[in-house]
């Protein structure tokens, strides 16, 4: 009777340490975005009229895009532009929570890319390619004042 008590306290402590190892890795792939203050975006040459630009802590890359009650995941290294569900993020009071495993498989088609530094701005264009919608992000960045220039 006492072995039967240790197997099952020792299936319950592997339990325990197979869930947590779990929720490590789905910690991992959660994203907290954040509103990016003072943010430009603009859909072929107007800005839409209910919008957000968010990115994940310091980071701008990735940026989440809100255009009306659409949103879209913008990598910029990556070239790449995924849209995903409203009800696959979770609003935590300003911020919004996603799971970057619930990422769809294929990218938009997206053409037209170009992410540039211009010096007060961090400025990404990118084209739509199956809408034909041009989107250009500017995201203020702090000058450097060690190069002189400002």
């Amino acid at each position: 009777m006492h072995r039967i008590s240790v197997k099952r306290a020792t299936s319950v402590i592997a339990s325990v340490f197979f869930l947590a190892a779990l929720c490590h890795a789905s910690d991992k792939d959660r994203i907290v975005w954040k509103s990016i203050p003072n943010a430009i975006l603009e859909v072929d040459s107007r800005a839409p009229k209910v919008w957000n630009v968010f990115q994940a802590g310091k980071k701008f890359d990735p940026l989440l895009v809100e255009i009306g009650n659409r949103y879209l995941v913008v990598y910029v290294h990556r070239t790449e532009v995924y849209e995903i569900k409203p009800e696959q993020l979770e609003h935590k009071g300003d911020d919004l929570v996603w799971h970057e495993a619930e990422k769809p498989n294929k990218p938009m088609a997206t053409s037209d890319w170009s992410a540039k530094d211009v010096g007060s701005a961090q400025r990404i264009l990118l084209k739509l390619t199956d809408e034909g919608r041009a989107i250009i992000i500017e995201i203020p960045q702090m000058p450097d004042l060690r190069r002189g220039i400002y």
